[in-house]
């Protein structure tokens, strides 16, 4: 098995792409599980809600944020489907349109 490792503050805030090239948005939050005493990336969390969910859960709670309709859209990406061979250009493999969405008040575990 090919391990492969990146520095994440190389990554947060990166444009992230799909096969078609169309940005998906910003890549704004991992998730890390410990696996054999490894942290290991499980999922990453693409778009204006998981930088939301970055800046922490209260956020959800406060009215205006609810009407902000562009703050709500995300994207929840397994790390199977993300390509960081070049970490300064990171995309993922199938289409935008095929992806799970998120939502500011989702809760933030495993699929």
């Amino acid at each position: 098995m090919k391990y492969h490792e990146a520095h994440v503050e190389h990554l947060l805030g990166r444009r992230v792409r799909d096969v078609d090239g169309q940005v998906v948005g910003r890549l704004e939050e991992l998730h890390v599980q410990v696996v054999d005493g490894e942290h290991v990336v499980t999922e990453y969390h693409i778009g204006p809600a998981a930088l939301f969910e970055r800046a922490g859960a209260f956020i959800t709670e406060l009215p205006f944020f609810r009407y902000i309709p562009f703050a709500r859209k995300g994207y929840r990406v397994p790390w199977t489907q993300v390509d960081l061979s070049d970490p300064h250009r990171p995309r993922i493999t199938t289409r935008r349109s095929e992806l799970r969405t998120m939502d500011l008040g989702e809760s933030a575990g495993p699929p």
